[in-house]
């Protein structure tokens, strides 16, 4: 059997992995451009849907 591991971060976790404020990371949620993950009441962030992030807000 094939396990595909996720990692998960935690709003302060992935805010500071994007280098923004908390506050950036909700807007950015609440405009669509971020994805997030709802486990009951906690919000979690994939590390894979931030490198993602990351690599479209590059610019030449």
């Amino acid at each position: 059997m094939h396990v595909t591991t996720t990692h998960l971060l935690s709003r302060r976790e992935a805010a500071t992995y994007l280098a923004v404020s908390q506050r950036k990371l909700d807007q950015l949620v609440a405009e669509g451009s971020l994805p997030r993950v709802k486990i009951g009441s906690c919000v979690r962030f994939e590390q894979a849907d931030l490198d993602a992030f990351i690599a479209a807000q590059k610019v030449a």
